[in-house]
């Protein structure tokens, strides 16, 4: 097995600052008013599995600290 925990945790990092990225391009999207009503359905329902996706990956990192930090 040749992934180890920072192995793991610099891919967490690329998929997170990707997720910020296409958040960005989302937003861009959406404040577009030529995008039509459809596409700014699914571009808000991308965006929000992206934001959830981040959120949970956080709470991830967040408890690895809490427990090398002994909290």
């Amino acid at each position: 097995m040749a992934n180890t925990k920072k192995d793991n945790k610099e891919e967490d990092k690329l998929i997170i600052e990707d997720a910020f990225k296409r958040l960005e391009e989302i937003n861009e999207q959406l404040e577009n008013q030529e995008t039509s009503l459809k596409d700014s359905l699914a571009l808000y329902a991308e965006g929000v599995k992206l934001v959830n996706a981040c959120k949970e990956n956080l709470e991830g990192v967040e408890k690895e600290i809490q427990i090398i930090n002994g909290v």
